[in-house]
C-alpha cells in the first residue's frame, strides 16, 4: 500500500486529476499539478512528525503544507540519522528515512512553487 498525494489546482476536478499532473520523472508542459507516491511503512514517521498524508496534509493549501513540512524537516534535521533509521526504517526494506525526507522535501518544493494549489491525499 502506498500514499496517493496530489498537489494540483484548486480549479482542477478530481477525477481529472491523473490526466493533469506531473508524476515523479515526467515533466509535463500542461500540467497543472503532482503526484506523489510513497510506501505506507514510514507512516508512524509521518505521523510522528505530523506530515502524515492523509491525516495531517489531506485539505490544506500548498503554502500550509509547505509550512508543515518546514517544521517537520528542521524537527527531522536536529535528529540523528542513524536513531531515526534504527527507530523507523521498515525491517522489509520498502522505503526507509532516508527516501522519506527526499520524498517530503520535493513535496515541500513543489508546495513553495505552487502556493495555491491544493493537496489532496486519495489512497
Amino acid at each position: 500500500m502506498s500514499y496517493d498525494l496530489f498537489i494540483v489546482d484548486k480549479d482542477v476536478p478530481e477525477p481529472e486529476w491523473f490526466d493533469v499532473c506531473e508524476r515523479d520523472g515526467e515533466h509535463v508542459r500542461t500540467a497543472h499539478g503532482h503526484y506523489f507516491n510513497y510506501t505506507y511503512n514510514l507512516s508512524a514517521f509521518f505521523t510522528d512528525y505530523k506530515v502524515n498524508p492523509i491525516h495531517d496534509l489531506d485539505g490544506l493549501t500548498s503554502w500550509e503544507a509547505a509550512a508543515r513540512i518546514d517544521k517537520a524537516l528542521k524537527d527531522i534535521y536536529l535528529e540523528p540519522l542513524y536513531v531515526l533509521r534504527g527507530k523507523y526504517n521498515p525491517p522489509n526494506y520498502w522505503g526507509s528515512v532516508d527516501s522519506a525526507i527526499a520524498w517530503l522535501e520535493r513535496i515541500h518544493d513543489y508546495c513553495r512553487e505552487h502556493p495555491d494549489y491544493i493537496v489532496r491525499e486519495r489512497s
